[in-house]
């Protein structure tokens, strides 16, 4: 227990500091609109705790109206992590026309692409 409360506090430190630093605080979105050929942040890949995620996890995602690519290196807060915690950024593009519901990183995302 001892070990994940120092973790956690470190990963909020970190975050804070980076923060102060003018760090990427990426943003995890619900909701997303965008016109075919856009492409916006929709959330955030961790890995562990206070740690990025390997560079295997960062594989293309597929979806019915377009893709998720991955960006620069940010944290963003995580209900899981306590706080902040380094990630990179997810960033949908849009494809085709059409209105889905779908699931990233275990958090639901609205999009409409027109």
């Amino acid at each position: 227990m001892r070990t994940l409360i120092g973790i956690s506090a470190a990963a909020v430190l970190l975050a804070a500091s980076a923060m102060a630093q003018g760090q990427n605080v990426v943003p995890y979105r619900k909701t997303v609109q965008l016109q075919v050929g856009q492409a916006m942040v929709v959330h955030g890949l961790r890995g562990d705790c206070g740690s990025l995620p390997a560079k295997s996890k960062m594989k293309p995602v597929q979806f019915k109206t377009g893709h998720i690519q991955y960006g620069k290196q940010g944290v963003r807060k995580s209900g899981s992590c306590g706080g902040m915690t380094p990630v990179y950024e997810a960033i949908f593009v849009a494809e085709r026309p059409g209105k889905e519901k779908i699931e990233l990183f275990g958090d639901p995302i609205s999009i409409t692409v027109k």
